[in-house]
């Protein structure tokens, strides 16, 4: 029986990399979740793999935290995709 993806070791890391992202840029759940017209239960639970992140929650997500202005956490989560090969 193969693991869920919501168990995985890369999924996992970038929940923990944009956990980080949020802490770093001091929003509390609640703010995230405001903005992304969601509860703060269910940031909580995506930031503790209890719930999946889904792609257009992920893509708000990295808007809010400006991803795109963060050449880090840009670069981490290209190689995530495997994106590393595109501009920025």
């Amino acid at each position: 029986m193969s693991k869920k993806t919501i168990h995985a070791k890369e999924y996992a890391q970038i929940i923990e990399m944009l956990t980080s992202e949020r802490k770093r840029l001091g929003l509390s759940q609640v703010e995230v979740a405001t903005a992304l017209n969601m509860s703060q239960s269910d940031v909580s639970k995506f930031e503790t793999q209890e719930r999946r992140l889904d792609i257009l929650e992920f893509k708000r997500l990295i808007d809010l935290y400006r991803v795109s202005e963060n050449t880090k956490l840009c670069s981490q989560i290209k190689s995530f995709f495997g994106l590393n090969d595109l501009e920025s």
